[in-house]
């Protein structure tokens, strides 16, 4: 059986290299025969962190640490990183993925980095106009996925209708549903409802054979009425992070109603399994971070606050899209749809 070989960014997330490393070996003491990781960063950082939760031995039969000696920070414009950081632990990554070394890249990096050195390393898919950052978002139901939430702030129509290819090719198989449906953002479900952008991208949906649901509104992002939302990266970049602290701030206030009253905090005590259950729904790091759609590879950008958590997550989903051939299904899907 071939080997799954995975490059990861061991010095993205906030707490790097420990946050990477120890999500890769818990990653592969449940996977112990099937997985290569590429250890990408500053090596005596990622060895001493390696040693410090590997028993103390900073080498693992499966690991191979490859120096990065640079780093890009979150203050640097993507622009500026291209240039002047051809040796970070992004570029140097991504090259693995690039030559074939590894079959996929995952980073809790810079995420305009991330867009930036993927599209100048590894490529954009033929005929896509514009790779576009996918977020899962918790439904009553179960999650759907909204794009773009940051990679493209100006779109066209035809640009709008490539979200719900990418999207649709994704959802169908990290979630292996057959023709998922996909939605539009809207401030209404009526055709004329919507800024002229919304409404062209609309008659290129309904000429499709995706299975277009219409108009989506912004009280359903939540409920079941689309797998697939698209927007502009501006709105979606917006939504995301107001979703993140509606879920922070609702937790902050039930704590607080809570310490209030000893008859609050007995009841939270009994509730405390149905708290921990919807929270494990609500979180940003079941699926381990956000795919970045229309690049020729397999790249998943995590959240810089990432836990290891989130990075064993992220591998796991992205050795399902290989298994998948997301790319290939991609290019077969953008081929019937040339502008």
């Amino acid at each position: 059986m071939n080997k799954f070989r995975i490059a990861i960014d061991a010095m993205g997330s906030d707490r790097a290299p420990d946050v990477e490393v120890r999500g890769v070996l818990n990653y592969l003491k449940d996977h112990p025969d099937d997985t290569i990781v590429y250890l990408v960063g500053r090596e005596q950082e990622v060895r001493d962190a390696l040693r410090k939760y590997n028993g103390g031995k900073d080498y693992h039969p499966r690991i191979e640490i490859v120096h990065a000696p640079q780093v890009v920070t979150t203050h640097e414009k993507p622009s500026d990183a291209l240039r002047q950081k051809k040796e970070s632990s992004i570029a140097i990554g991504l090259n693995l993925h690039r030559e074939g070394l590894a079959n996929a890249f995952v980073s809790a990096g810079h995420t305009g980095a991330v867009m930036a050195f993927s599209i100048f390393t590894i490529g954009r898919i033929k005929d896509v106009k514009r790779p576009a950052i996918g977020a899962l978002f918790p439904t009553l139901t179960g999650s759907n996925l909204v794009l773009d939430v940051g990679a493209n702030v100006d779109v066209t129509p035809q640009i709008l209708f490539q979200f719900g290819i990418l999207g649709s090719v994704f959802y169908s198989v990290l979630f292996d549903t057959h023709r998922p449906r996909v939605g539009l953002l809207s401030i209404g479900e009526e055709e004329v409802k919507g800024n002229q952008l919304v409404i062209k991208a609309r008659a290129l949906y309904e000429r499709s054979d995706l299975n277009f649901v219409g108009f989506v509104e912004g009280h359903e992002i939540l409920a079941d009425k689309a797998d697939v939302i698209v927007m502009d990266g501006f709105t979606g970049n917006v939504l995301l992070k107001f979703g993140e602290s509606v879920f922070s701030t609702l937790v902050k206030l039930i704590k607080r109603e809570v310490k209030k009253s000893p008859r609050y905090m007995l009841g939270a005590m009994m509730m405390k399994g149905a708290f921990e259950n919807v929270k494990k729904h609500a979180d940003f790091e079941e699926y381990g971070g956000a795919p970045l759609l229309g690049v020729k590879g397999n790249v998943i950008i995590c959240h810089g606050r990432s836990t290891p958590r989130a990075i064993y997550n992220a591998i796991n989903v992205s050795r399902k899209l290989h298994a998948h051939r997301l790319v290939s299904r991609i290019e077969e899907r953008i081929e019937a749809y040339k502008f």
